[in-house]
């Protein structure tokens, strides 16, 4: 919810709500009990470690295909990015650049850890984009409840 709104907002308004958040966490943090243990990188590869790098951004399987979608137009089910983890499907350009966008890293480094062959050459992410995946970062220290109030209020000035 907090990328869908965000997306389409002002520059101004994606700066004022990155501020917001970036204020929210430099807050202490309320003592929380893990409801359950993180889950552990899958096999070694590299599917495994980028699904592992969303899930440092609170982003579980479902949530990455999701966000990877409104943010790159690379529109996976949460199974691909599951076998992604686990080894049972190799990157292929199209996630990769999903990746890339999500993560806000350029696609040309992924390429060159990964070895697999970039798409197409771009400009790299749109402006939105990258305050997107910049937000995404910023808050992934928050609660889920914390993460409600600049979904909140993005949502507020994309409709208001």
């Amino acid at each position: 919810m907090l990328v869908q709104h965000t997306l389409p907002l002002v520059p101004d308004d994606r700066q004022r709500l990155r501020v917001r958040a970036r204020a929210m966490a430099e807050r202490p943090r309320p003592a929380r009990t893990l409801q359950r243990p993180p889950r552990p990188p899958g096999p070694p590869g590299f599917g495994s470690l980028l699904v592992h790098l969303l899930a440092l951004r609170n982003l579980n399987e479902l949530a990455v295909a999701k966000t990877m979608c409104l943010m790159s137009g690379v529109c996976k089910a949460a199974s691909t990015m599951r076998m992604g983890r686990d080894g049972a499907k190799a990157l292929d350009a199209e996630l990769l650049g999903g990746f890339a966008a999500v993560l806000d890293v350029p696609v040309d480094v992924l390429a060159s850890l990964t070895g697999v062959r970039p798409s197409a050459r771009g400009d790299g992410p749109s402006p939105e984009v990258a305050d997107a995946a910049a937000l995404i970062r910023q808050v992934r220290h928050l609660t889920a409840d914390q993460v409600r109030e600049p979904a909140e209020a993005a949502e507020e000035l994309h409709h208001g």
